[in-house]
């Protein structure tokens, strides 16, 4: 992620533009602000045992608080549009391909801890697991912590480094972004892969053996230096810390956004122009409006194949300076001196020297396409300039709604807000109180999702029209679960929001115009000190509103993720949704079904249309439990740390049921269903910590039951986020950390036998309660465990199906990264 090639660059010249902290339980009276991108910060990858990565996690995150850092953690909000491209590549080559990869490997490969790490698979609800760890670390520190959760109102990376440009601190990532992103105050990027924690203790140890030598030399032979190297690895170098926090010490490096432009010869403030002309996210991949293969990747319009990263960023840089220098030096006599007036014109100078090509036999329609290209990636690193006067953490929340912005200039405010109404005819009475109830409705959304109560994915909806599913492990053959399970949840959620907010209609396609070549383009100037002032200033317009006497001024942009105002009647709406379609991702088209028909088809017309967000929790609870077919005494009756567990549980069973009867006997379908010892083996696998199998490695894993994992997680995901737009996510307590992925492969293949009181009757019957019918039979011969337990399970695979068998699941896969 972030600039190609600069993370490379920063390590080969490291020694002339990095610096070094040290931080130790001594210094703690001394506080450091440390913002923390959240996406990188953590160390996600366990496979799936959510109770392990908690632990892990609340080490990490004491260890740095015992030093002396207060921590800010930053998420990702909605993804902006001009990232489509580079998401849609990214889940591709990373979840979709990993997953095809490990189908397609022998057994005995793909079980290898290489193997595991390569592919990097993270679990669907690890997000979940992080950020409920993070809240409960926060509740655990007091009325003052040491420790605050941001949610980005749209990319996470700008919002984190204005944040550390407030408070004066440093960011911590894994993204090159950092050291371009800039604002005043920030103090520089820390890459986590170059934290390292070493023992205070060990090293005055070896010190002091050191200066018992005498001045003689000692000779140590291989094992003793294997020995020696084994004793400091497990002193916790690296993100994680060691075990014993008393004596440890934090060294990290930090990389200036101003060091780096000075190595480079160039204005710090060009900084985002130089990552746009490299490659980021927003120009590095597919141009879904290119016709040609040079057009897809602007760096093979720029860079030739032999220069190797480094090269390809002091070239870039060479020539942002070439005409700068050229620009600014006086002309020799009888020399026309170049003239750079404008950003734009560095721009197109730039690009013009850049090219392989000249620019002569290229279209002027490529060359306007390349030229917009670069103006918007750099224009994603435009960050407003804070007219206030408090820094610090008290120049934070002036608003309630934003610790950054003014309630006025929140993006988060601006795509949650319902669409303006006409001002041609007087707003009844009706429209005046709907009004007032979209307002009510998204105060409550934007207090639940700065507070962590609401998933940034449902926010894309009410931002783009799009909704991007979490991709997990499962056979790149087979339907995504996304659809099969998820799907009919997503609607519903689709249409609660449209319901009280409106979602964002789909614009209509228009005639495309003639180009005119001729046409002239204003061109603004910028000021002599920072070359991306013009785009600052357009970033500020779109962010600022204008004067309330400004009629043009208060029209709301005309892009998807705004409401424009219309006199015709409203469209269908439709959500584009991202979802895996064989072995790449694909956006399809869904429809948003009306509240009132999702309300009339459960027979809860009594429900009054408030909208249903401002409802009693009764009738929420009721239109929550009705949709999911589970509406039942037994399950009203669940302890609310169970309640999702067996929803999760009855409503899978209840779609793989429905869609064998919609099958006309399709064998495959009639197959999916789940059993009831599956079933039962599913709710056993949520226990206390530590009653996970230690030895993974000889666990067998098996094509079906790596798809029931695959289902189940799908379900929790949509249930999840159901239950958050119906503000019900306090009342039920997320399970997830409670889960063992291990612990249900175990049961599932008999490697570990079920204990007879694991799965309380109470459970049990509110999860077959009207399902009886719903389970698949248990086919084939009953097997032994490793235990010499018998368990019932799916029909034992013919010798063809052996040699594509999987040892490795979602959750059990990952499991043993670090052995």
């Amino acid at each position: 992620m972030g600039i190609h090639g600069l993370t490379t660059y920063l390590h080969e010249n490291k020694a002339v533009i990095a610096k070094y902290l040290h931080f130790t339980p001594a210094t703690s009276n001394t506080v450091t602000p440390f913002v923390i991108d959240g996406l990188s910060g953590l160390p996600w990858v366990y496979g799936g045992e959510y109770g392990d990565l908690s632990r892990i996690v609340e080490r990490t995150v004491r260890a740095w608080l015992q030093v002396g850092l207060r921590l800010y953690f930053v998420f990702d909000g909605p993804y902006p549009l001009v990232k489509f491209p580079t998401l849609t590549s990214r889940a591709t080559k990373t979840t979709i391909q990993g997953s095809k990869l490990f189908f397609v490997t022998s057994p005995a490969a793909r079980s290898k801890p290489r193997f595991l790490r390569e592919i990097e698979i993270i679990p669907p609800s690890a997000y979940t697991a992080c950020i409920e760890t993070l809240k409960d670390i926060v509740a655990s520190l007091g009325d003052k912590p040491s420790l605050e959760i941001h949610f980005a109102d749209e990319e996470g990376d700008p919002y984190a480094v204005e944040l550390a440009g407030r408070l004066g601190g440093y960011v911590l990532g894994k993204d090159s972004d950092f050291v371009v992103l800039n604002v005043e105050g920030y103090k520089g990027y820390i890459p986590l892969d170059e934290m390292v924690w070493t023992s205070l203790s060990q090293d005055k140890d070896l010190q002091d053996t050191a200066d018992d030598d005498d001045g003689f030399q000692t000779v140590v032979n291989t094992k003793a230096k294997k020995k020696s190297i084994s004793k400091r690895a497990k002193s916790g170098n690296g993100i994680v810390p060691p075990q014993n926090t008393d004596d440890i010490e934090l060294s990290v490096t930090v990389y200036s956004p101003a060091v780096v432009a000075s190595q480079l010869r160039i204005p710090v403030s060009l900084l985002p122009l130089l990552g746009a002309l490299v490659g980021n996210d927003f120009t590095g991949s597919k141009d879904p409006s290119s016709t040609t293969v040079q057009e897809s990747n602007l760096q093979r319009l720029f860079f030739e194949r032999q220069l190797t990263l480094s090269q390809r960023i002091t070239r870039v840089a060479n020539t942002l300076h070439n005409i700068l220098e050229a620009a600014l030096s006086p002309s020799a006599r009888g020399k026309q001196k170049l003239q750079v007036n404008s950003v734009m014109q560095l721009i197109e100078r730039a690009i013009t020297t850049l090219l392989i090509r000249s620019s002569d036999m290229m279209p002027t329609s490529e060359q306007e396409r390349i030229m917009d290209r670069i103006v918007e990636a750099t224009l994603q690193y435009a960050i407003p300039r804070y007219e206030g006067e408090l820094h610090g953490a008290d120049g934070l929340w002036a608003s309630p709604v934003c610790a950054l912005h003014e309630e006025e200039a929140c993006p988060l405010i601006r795509y949650l807000s319902p669409p303006p109404l006409l001002d041609i005819f007087p707003i009844s009475h009706e429209e005046s109180r709907k009004q007032k109830h979209q307002e009510a409705v998204r105060n409550i959304y934007v207090s639940a999702y700065r507070a962590g109560r609401l998933d940034p994915r449902l926010l894309d909806t009410m931002n783009s029209g799009t909704f991007w599913y979490r991709q997990m492990l499962e056979h790149p053959d087979t339907e995504t679960v996304n659809v099969s399970i998820g799907r009919p949840i997503q609607q519903i959620s689709y249409a609660l929001l449209d319901d009280a907010l409106g979602l964002p209609e789909k614009p209509e396609e228009e005639e495309e115009e003639e180009e005119d070549d001729d046409e002239v383009i204003d061109v603004v100037e910028e000021s002599d000190e920072d070359y991306l002032a013009p785009l600052r200033g357009a970033l500020q317009e779109l962010d600022t509103p204008a004067d309330s006497d400004d009629e043009m001024a208060t029209e709301p942009p005309t892009s998807l993720s705004s409401h424009a105002k219309s006199s015709r009647p409203s469209r269908p709406k439709v959500i584009q949704e991202h979802i895996r379609r064989g072995v790449r991702l694909a956006d399809e088209e869904v429809s948003v079904p009306a509240l009132s028909e999702v309300l009339a088809y459960h027979d809860l017309d009594h429900i009054d249309h408030l909208p249903l967000q401002l409802a009693s929790e009764d009738d929420r609870l009721t239109f929550f439990l009705r949709v999911l077919q589970s509406d039942a005494p037994p399950v009203r009756g669940l302890h609310p740390e169970d309640t999702l567990v067996v929803l999760a549980l009855r409503w899978v069973v209840s779609r793989l049921h429905a869609r064998a009867q919609a099958s006309a006997g399709s064998k495959e379908r009639v197959k999916e269903r789940w059993t009831k010892p599956e079933a039962r083996a599913f709710l056993a696998s949520f226990s206390p910590p530590g009653s996970s199998p230690e030895d993974s490695e000889d666990l067998p894993m098996e094509n079906r039951n790596i798809q029931l994992v695959a289902q189940i997680s799908a379900a929790f995901a949509a249930i999840e986020r159901l239950s958050q737009l119906l503000l019900l996510s306090e009342r039920f307590q997320t399970p997830v950390l409670r889960f063992s992925g291990k612990l249900f492969h175990s049961y599932l293949t008999g490697f570990i036998p079920i204990p007879p009181k694991a799965v309380p009757s109470d459970l049990w019957d509110a999860s077959v309660e009207g399902l009886e019918h719903a389970f698949g039979e248990p086919m084939g011969k009953k097997k032994k465990g490793a235990k010499g337990a018998p368990v019932s399970g799916p029909p034992q695979p013919s010798k063809k199906q052996q040699r594509g068998a999987v040892t490795g699941g979602m959750f059990g896969l990952l499991g043993d990264i670090e052995a």
